[in-house]
């Protein structure tokens, strides 16, 4: 009871209306009068919500129990998306797919269970928004998505930053080539002060 008051309001709000959805998709969302004997015995055909449609709703539901369960349970499961953006989505396509499968049985006999299983729908969409709300509201739902369409163009524009850096190696022979052009103007000032220190010594001898 203590990890089931630790989810928010809007979780708490998913998992009751996804348990009491998923028991109604096993009572009868139609209702047909065979005739004949049958209604003399009080026979009907009767099919449940897990037909057509309803099969990927009942999935949607499914999931969205596991989710839920897995929360409770604080197992750690890494997902490319937030909590709020999980609980959004999944509460979207369920109201989503229960108000197909009511449209598609609108004419044929729909049960007073198929309007319940959409209101039990619209109960789950309802605590999505405010799981959404808790995380922040859907700017942040907008912020994330985003971010997360940006992310993938990012990693191709990594090559082409580092391919003009191969060029700047050539930059060596020229360094050594002006310095060899260099050296020769250096080494004829040698020979200068020799000529000048000549001189000296004959003016020496003189003296003497």
């Amino acid at each position: 009871m203590e990890r089931f008051n630790a989810l928010g309001r809007g979780a708490q709000l998913m998992l009751i209306g996804a348990v009491l959805l998923l028991i109604d998709l096993f009572l009868p969302w139609q209702d047909f009068d065979i005739g004949g004997l049958a209604d003399e015995f009080g026979v009907d055909a009767t099919f449940s919500g897990w037909r057509g449609v309803g099969i990927i709703l009942g999935l949607l539901v499914i999931v969205l129990l596991a989710w839920l369960i897995v929360r409770i349970a604080s197992v750690d499961i890494p997902l490319p998306v937030s909590t709020a953006m999980t609980g959004a989505l999944l509460g979207t396509l369920i109201l989503i797919f229960a108000i197909i499968k009511l449209l598609t049985i609108l004419g044929d006999e729909a049960t007073l269970w198929a309007w319940i299983g959409v209101g039990l729908a619209v109960l789950i969409a309802v605590g999505a928004f405010m799981t959404v709300q808790e995380a922040g509201g859907v700017d942040t739902l907008k912020s994330e998505a985003t971010s997360f369409g940006g992310s993938s163009p990012a990693s191709p524009a990594a090559p082409t930053a580092t391919a003009p850096a191969a060029p700047a190696a050539p930059a060596a022979p020229e360094a050594v080539e002006s310095a060899a052009r260099e050296a020769p103007d250096m080494a004829p000032e040698a020979p200068d002060a020799a000529p000048d220190a000549m001189p000296d010594e004959p003016s020496t001898e003189r003296e003497r």
